[in-house]
């Protein structure tokens, strides 16, 4: 396949501003659509989102990844970035995806915290058909995390660009997002979620453990899976090799539950 022949990007008017998306279109029209979410901070140009994307492109599934808002490419502000704002955008992805065609099978994931969203939003929208959570959180931001970042008003971080390890771009989240992110209990909404759901933990995450992840699995309903990958951390992204074999396995366990 030629990717960039049937890769579009485009810009989705909000009242937040502008959402900064990338669609992957298979050769031939489909009913099934994925909807890729990055995580805390995250770019939807990192590989591992723009990998997976080209494998479920290749399944059939037309698939949209995005920058969420205040982040990136898409308009709003840092103060814009919260838990609530994501779930959002991610209704306006799918609201201005089904405008242009007639989606019946629905695909949310993502990864990090863009995993956790996925969840949160598959137990919101009945049009799901299928949640993939790659390596999600469901822990509440507590202890010496929450005081540091209370007294401070915000939280410093860095992620590299895209196409150049080396280069970074700086945000400084507000406390108010944490206040937002309290609002919502990833344990209890896996547990409302009746589509398949496949979940996947890295056995070298340090960030989101594997015992974190099989929580969310305990609490959610059949069809499910849950695999542990080895020799795979939390930041993957940065090897193709590993992106690849990541991306292979979670077709895997998609492929098991009839997902694809």
């Amino acid at each position: 396949m030629n990717n960039d022949k049937y890769m579009q990007k485009n810009k989705i008017s909000t009242p937040k501003g502008s959402l900064a998306i990338v669609t992957h279109y298979p050769e031939m029209e489909s009913s099934k659509l994925a909807i890729l979410c990055p995580g805390f901070l995250d770019s939807k140009d990192y590989l591992g989102l723009v990998g997976l994307a080209e494998n479920l492109c290749e399944q059939g599934f037309a698939v949209v990844r995005f920058d969420p808002t205040g982040t990136w490419e898409s308009g709003g502000t840092i103060l814009d970035y919260t838990m609530t704002q994501y779930l959002e955008d991610i209704k306006n992805v799918l609201e201005y995806m089904l405008s242009r065609n007639k989606y019946e099978n629905i695909l949310i994931g993502g990864h990090s915290r863009g995993g956790q969203i996925a969840i949160l939003y598959g137990a919101r929208d009945p049009r799901i058909s299928a949640v993939l959570g790659i390596m999600p959180s469901h822990r509440k931001i507590i202890g010496e995390e929450r005081e540091r970042w209370e007294k401070s008003g915000e939280r410093f971080s860095e992620r590299d660009l895209p196409a150049n390890e080396n280069e970074f771009v700086e945000f400084f989240t507000p406390f108010s997002y944490v206040l937002d992110y309290d609002k919502y209990d990833t344990l209890n909404d896996v547990a409302r979620i009746t589509v398949p759901i496949v979940l996947i933990a890295g056995d070298l995450d340090d960030v989101i453990e594997p015992r974190d992840v099989e929580e969310i699995f305990k609490n959610a309903n059949s069809p499910k899976n849950f695999l542990i990958i080895p020799g795979i951390d939390h930041d993957y992204r940065h090897n193709r090799e590993n992106v690849e074999f990541v991306n292979r396995e979670i077709l895997k366990q998609l492929k098991a539950l009839g997902i694809v």
